[in-house]
């Protein structure tokens, strides 16, 4: 008789979650299979780590509310960002490492592609990652911080968006995420996108109640200018998404697993920056 965890139907969420957070769980074939073709459904992912952000950051902003102390506001960046690299077990860092060194090193492409897939990390990953986390870490800083409530939590989803768009701008390779990389089209990406703003969507709305309730902003303004940093995060995370696969398509042919990880890490900075401009800037010319 066939074993029956063998037979139930695929789940494309289920092995979503279990490849990029902690959670693990006991995968078939078909989870892969079903992830591998509907990729598009990976901003779910971005939306858990969106609502772990937004308790993180309640935390953080309690205690800058009513412990005096200034400082804290340091942490508003730093337990986002760890959330982050713990919670995906650093698997996207790992990427952003590889992608630095195959896209520093000089030469042919084939010595992009050996650096890529060199298993010691080199100074362009080095270098790259430092670089990276620190304008990360700085662009939490350009949201006003009325608003940290709303945008980092959205920015999340954001970067999974991000992800889609690079693997379906990608030419596919030979090795990890090959399959998951031919199966996503542009089609896939719209999908991803639409799905992106309907979650930011529902994050945008509670951060704006919880801002209002804990920070005394208002409601109706927040929701305005909430929705403008929305719009501004799909494009900067569409256009990232893009971006990245047109340079990696330039160096070594193809868009992989590591390549999709550094479109994650590479696309942080630039939707924050995104929002950051628009919440910093449209309130004062309109």
């Amino acid at each position: 008789m066939s074993d029956g965890t063998a037979e139930r139907k695929g789940s494309a969420l289920r092995a979503l979650v279990s490849f990029f957070t902690i959670k693990h769980f006991e995968l078939v074939q078909a989870d892969i299979d079903e992830m591998e073709r509907k990729f598009h459904l990976v901003p779910v992912v971005g939306m858990i780590y969106g609502l772990l952000a937004l308790v993180l950051l309640m935390a953080v902003t309690f205690v800058i509310e009513n412990g005096n102390n200034g400082l804290w506001i340091i942490m508003i960046p730093a337990v986002c960002m760890g959330c982050a690299y713990f919670g995906s077990r650093f698997l996207h860092f790992d990427g952003l490492t590889d992608f630095g060194d195959g896209t520093v090193v000089s030469g042919t492409r084939e010595d992009h592609i050996r650096a890529l897939k060199d298993t010691l990390v080199g100074a362009g990953g080095v270098g790259t990652a430092v670089a990276v986390v620190m304008i990360s870490f700085c662009s939490c800083f350009t949201v006003p911080y009325e608003y940290v409530l709303v945008a980092i939590p959205m920015s999340e989803v954001f970067l999974k968006v991000a992800m889609v768009f690079a693997a379906a701008y990608g030419e596919p390779s030979n090795g990890m995420a090959a399959r998951q990389v031919s199966q996503t089209t542009k089609a896939s990406a719209a999908k991803a996108l639409v799905l992106g703003i309907i979650l930011s969507a529902v994050l945008m709305a509670l951060g704006c109640l919880i801002a209002d309730l804990w920070l005394g902003a208002d409601l109706g303004t927040s929701m305005k200018y909430g929705l403008l940093a929305l719009i501004a995060a799909a494009v900067a995370a569409a256009a990232m998404g893009v971006l990245v696969a047109r340079k990696a398509n330039r160096d070594f042919g193809f868009v992989n697993g590591d390549v999709l990880g550094a479109t994650n890490e590479l696309s942080r900075p630039a939707v924050l920056i995104a929002m950051g401009l628009v919440l910093s800037l449209v309130p004062n010319i309109l």
